[in-house]
Protein backbone atom coordinates (compact mmCIF):
# COMPACT_ATOMS: atom_id res chain seq x y z
CA UNK A 1 0.00 0.00 0.00
CA UNK A 2 2.97 2.26 0.61
CA UNK A 3 3.83 1.48 -2.61
CA UNK A 4 0.98 2.32 -4.55
CA UNK A 5 0.63 5.79 -2.19
CA UNK A 6 3.69 6.60 -3.37
CA UNK A 7 2.86 6.47 -7.19
CA UNK A 8 -0.34 8.63 -6.51
CA UNK A 9 1.39 10.88 -4.96
CA UNK A 10 4.52 11.37 -7.70
CA UNK A 11 1.04 10.95 -10.43
CA UNK A 12 -0.79 14.08 -8.29
CA UNK A 13 2.75 16.06 -8.69
CA UNK A 14 3.07 15.80 -12.43
CA UNK A 15 -0.66 16.82 -12.59
CA UNK A 16 0.03 20.23 -10.71
CA UNK A 17 3.03 20.86 -12.44
CA UNK A 18 1.12 20.80 -15.82
CA UNK A 19 -1.58 23.40 -15.23
CA UNK A 20 1.83 26.11 -15.83
CA UNK A 21 1.30 27.02 -19.49
CA UNK A 22 4.84 25.85 -20.84
CA UNK A 23 5.24 22.19 -18.51
CA UNK A 24 8.42 20.81 -17.58
CA UNK A 25 9.59 18.45 -20.07
CA UNK A 26 8.88 14.96 -19.53
CA UNK A 27 12.18 12.71 -19.87
CA UNK A 28 11.67 9.02 -20.44
CA UNK A 29 15.78 8.34 -20.97
CA UNK A 30 18.11 9.96 -19.27
CA UNK A 31 20.96 8.31 -20.21
CA UNK A 32 24.73 10.07 -19.83
CA UNK A 33 25.49 11.95 -23.57
CA UNK A 34 28.42 12.98 -25.06
CA UNK A 35 29.19 16.51 -26.27
CA UNK A 36 28.69 14.86 -29.71
CA UNK A 37 25.05 14.22 -28.66
CA UNK A 38 22.32 16.75 -30.25
CA UNK A 39 19.28 16.89 -28.08
CA UNK A 40 16.07 19.12 -28.94
CA UNK A 41 14.49 20.02 -25.56
CA UNK A 42 12.10 22.54 -26.45
CA UNK A 43 13.54 24.95 -25.02
CA UNK A 44 12.47 28.77 -25.68
CA UNK A 45 9.41 27.14 -27.87
CA UNK A 46 6.33 29.53 -27.04
CA UNK A 47 2.61 29.25 -28.39
CA UNK A 48 0.06 32.47 -28.20
CA UNK A 49 -3.05 33.20 -29.58
CA UNK A 50 -2.79 35.72 -32.30
CA UNK A 51 -4.44 39.46 -31.67
CA UNK A 52 -7.88 39.29 -32.49
CA UNK A 53 -8.06 35.38 -32.29
CA UNK A 54 -7.84 35.60 -36.16
CA UNK A 55 -4.80 35.55 -38.90
CA UNK A 56 -7.61 37.31 -41.24
CA UNK A 57 -7.78 41.13 -40.00
CA UNK A 58 -11.62 41.09 -41.51
CA UNK A 59 -12.83 38.26 -39.54
CA UNK A 60 -11.11 39.10 -35.81
CA UNK A 61 -13.00 39.47 -32.67
CA UNK A 62 -13.77 42.08 -30.60
CA UNK A 63 -12.82 43.21 -27.26
CA UNK A 64 -15.61 43.86 -24.13
CA UNK A 65 -14.53 47.11 -21.92
CA UNK A 66 -13.40 45.10 -19.43
CA UNK A 67 -10.71 43.41 -21.82
CA UNK A 68 -12.50 40.03 -22.82
CA UNK A 69 -12.76 38.83 -26.31
CA UNK A 70 -16.70 38.44 -27.42
CA UNK A 71 -18.57 36.92 -29.92
CA UNK A 72 -21.94 37.02 -30.89
CA UNK A 73 -24.23 34.28 -32.16
CA UNK A 74 -26.88 33.56 -34.51
CA UNK A 75 -30.62 33.15 -33.67
CA UNK A 76 -30.46 29.61 -35.58
CA UNK A 77 -27.80 26.60 -35.80
CA UNK A 78 -23.88 27.37 -35.01
CA UNK A 79 -21.81 30.40 -35.41
CA UNK A 80 -18.75 29.48 -37.19
CA UNK A 81 -15.78 31.41 -36.27
CA UNK A 82 -11.69 30.76 -37.37
CA UNK A 83 -9.53 30.69 -34.33
CA UNK A 84 -5.61 31.09 -34.90
CA UNK A 85 -2.62 30.71 -32.76
CA UNK A 86 1.38 30.91 -33.09
CA UNK A 87 3.75 28.20 -32.45
CA UNK A 88 7.23 29.92 -32.98
CA UNK A 89 11.01 29.45 -31.18
CA UNK A 90 12.58 32.47 -31.32
CA UNK A 91 10.00 34.11 -33.43
CA UNK A 92 10.80 31.41 -36.00
CA UNK A 93 8.38 28.72 -37.20
CA UNK A 94 8.85 25.86 -34.72
CA UNK A 95 11.17 22.92 -36.29
CA UNK A 96 11.17 19.47 -34.87
CA UNK A 97 13.87 16.88 -35.96
CA UNK A 98 10.95 14.57 -35.44
CA UNK A 99 8.10 16.08 -37.47
CA UNK A 100 9.70 18.80 -40.00
CA UNK A 101 8.41 22.30 -39.65
CA UNK A 102 4.08 21.65 -39.45
CA UNK A 103 3.32 20.68 -36.25
CA UNK A 104 -0.05 18.78 -35.02
CA UNK A 105 -2.01 20.89 -32.45
CA UNK A 106 -4.54 19.94 -29.96
CA UNK A 107 -7.45 22.11 -29.42
CA UNK A 108 -10.57 21.33 -26.30
CA UNK A 109 -12.93 24.03 -24.80
CA UNK A 110 -15.55 23.73 -21.87
CA UNK A 111 -18.59 23.57 -23.79
CA UNK A 112 -19.98 20.75 -25.31
CA UNK A 113 -24.05 20.48 -26.84
CA UNK A 114 -26.32 17.33 -27.80
CA UNK A 115 -27.23 16.43 -31.27
CA UNK A 116 -30.35 13.92 -30.57
CA UNK A 117 -31.67 11.31 -32.18
CA UNK A 118 -34.18 12.38 -35.08
CA UNK A 119 -32.13 16.26 -35.17
CA UNK A 120 -32.12 17.54 -38.83
CA UNK A 121 -28.47 17.72 -39.27
CA UNK A 122 -28.97 19.38 -42.91
CA UNK A 123 -31.39 20.41 -45.40
CA UNK A 124 -30.40 20.00 -48.66
CA UNK A 125 -31.40 21.42 -52.31
CA UNK A 126 -30.12 20.64 -55.79
CA UNK A 127 -29.69 23.23 -58.53
CA UNK A 128 -30.29 21.73 -62.08
CA UNK A 129 -30.85 22.85 -65.33
CA UNK A 130 -34.71 22.83 -66.81
CA UNK A 131 -35.24 22.18 -70.14
CA UNK A 132 -38.18 23.07 -70.20
CA UNK A 133 -37.86 26.75 -69.09
CA UNK A 134 -34.68 27.41 -69.87
CA UNK A 135 -33.77 28.14 -66.11
CA UNK A 136 -32.02 26.85 -63.30
CA UNK A 137 -34.04 25.38 -60.33
CA UNK A 138 -33.78 24.43 -56.64
CA UNK A 139 -35.47 21.33 -55.46
CA UNK A 140 -35.50 20.24 -51.96
CA UNK A 141 -34.62 16.77 -51.33
CA UNK A 142 -34.83 14.96 -48.44
CA UNK A 143 -33.39 16.39 -44.94
CA UNK A 144 -29.98 14.46 -43.69
CA UNK A 145 -31.54 13.19 -39.95
CA UNK A 146 -29.36 12.27 -37.01
CA UNK A 147 -29.55 8.58 -36.11
CA UNK A 148 -28.20 8.68 -32.41
CA UNK A 149 -27.51 11.25 -29.72
CA UNK A 150 -24.30 12.31 -29.75
CA UNK A 151 -22.06 14.90 -27.71
CA UNK A 152 -20.72 17.82 -30.41
CA UNK A 153 -17.83 19.70 -29.28
CA UNK A 154 -17.99 23.25 -29.55
CA UNK A 155 -14.20 23.36 -31.00
CA UNK A 156 -12.34 21.31 -33.48
CA UNK A 157 -9.65 19.16 -32.06
CA UNK A 158 -6.81 19.54 -33.91
CA UNK A 159 -4.88 20.75 -36.65
CA UNK A 160 -1.72 21.36 -38.52
CA UNK A 161 0.78 24.41 -38.69
CA UNK A 162 1.74 26.21 -41.77
CA UNK A 163 5.68 25.37 -42.25
CA UNK A 164 6.45 29.00 -43.39
CA UNK A 165 4.82 31.18 -40.42
CA UNK A 166 3.68 28.51 -37.76
CA UNK A 167 0.21 29.34 -37.34
CA UNK A 168 -2.52 26.96 -36.85
CA UNK A 169 -6.33 27.37 -37.00
CA UNK A 170 -9.07 25.51 -35.49
CA UNK A 171 -12.93 26.42 -35.96
CA UNK A 172 -15.68 26.65 -32.84
CA UNK A 173 -19.57 26.56 -33.54
CA UNK A 174 -20.73 27.11 -30.69
CA UNK A 175 -24.60 27.45 -30.81
CA UNK A 176 -27.83 29.69 -29.57
CA UNK A 177 -28.46 28.28 -26.13
CA UNK A 178 -24.92 28.84 -25.52
CA UNK A 179 -25.68 32.64 -25.26
CA UNK A 180 -24.26 34.45 -22.00
CA UNK A 181 -22.06 31.54 -21.56
CA UNK A 182 -17.81 31.29 -21.62
CA UNK A 183 -16.11 29.18 -23.66
CA UNK A 184 -12.78 28.59 -23.01
CA UNK A 185 -10.33 27.19 -25.54
CA UNK A 186 -7.07 25.46 -24.60
CA UNK A 187 -4.70 24.58 -27.32
CA UNK A 188 -2.21 22.07 -26.80
CA UNK A 189 1.47 21.58 -28.89
CA UNK A 190 3.45 18.33 -27.54
CA UNK A 191 7.01 18.54 -28.57
CA UNK A 192 8.99 15.24 -28.91
CA UNK A 193 12.10 15.74 -27.32
CA UNK A 194 14.77 13.85 -29.49
CA UNK A 195 18.31 12.95 -29.24
CA UNK A 196 20.59 12.57 -31.97
CA UNK A 197 24.68 11.28 -32.34
CA UNK A 198 26.27 14.25 -34.36
CA UNK A 199 26.09 12.63 -38.04
CA UNK A 200 23.96 9.88 -37.20
CA UNK A 201 20.25 9.39 -39.35
CA UNK A 202 18.68 7.83 -36.45
CA UNK A 203 16.78 9.98 -34.25
CA UNK A 204 15.98 8.20 -30.86
CA UNK A 205 12.47 9.91 -28.82
CA UNK A 206 13.91 10.73 -25.02
CA UNK A 207 10.34 12.17 -23.89
CA UNK A 208 7.97 15.18 -24.49
CA UNK A 209 7.28 18.82 -23.43
CA UNK A 210 3.82 19.88 -23.55
CA UNK A 211 3.66 23.89 -24.06
CA UNK A 212 0.02 25.02 -24.41
CA UNK A 213 -2.12 28.67 -23.44
CA UNK A 214 -5.72 29.40 -23.13
CA UNK A 215 -8.48 32.02 -24.17
CA UNK A 216 -11.67 33.26 -22.89
CA UNK A 217 -14.56 34.01 -25.13
CA UNK A 218 -17.71 35.96 -24.16
CA UNK A 219 -20.63 34.58 -25.89
CA UNK A 220 -23.32 37.03 -26.43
Amino acid sequence: MKVIFKILSFLLLLTILSCSKTDTPIVINNDIDTTDTIIDYGDDIEIVFLEGLNDNSSYTLPKDSNGFYYLVLNDYLQTIQRISVKLTRNDEPVYSLYSGYSQKLHWSSNLFWWLLEGDTVANITELYFNPYTGEYEYINLPPLINWQDVLVPTINPSCYTEEDTGIGNSVIGPIPEMRDDTLKIIVKYNHQITRQEEGSMFIEIIGERIIKDSVLIILR
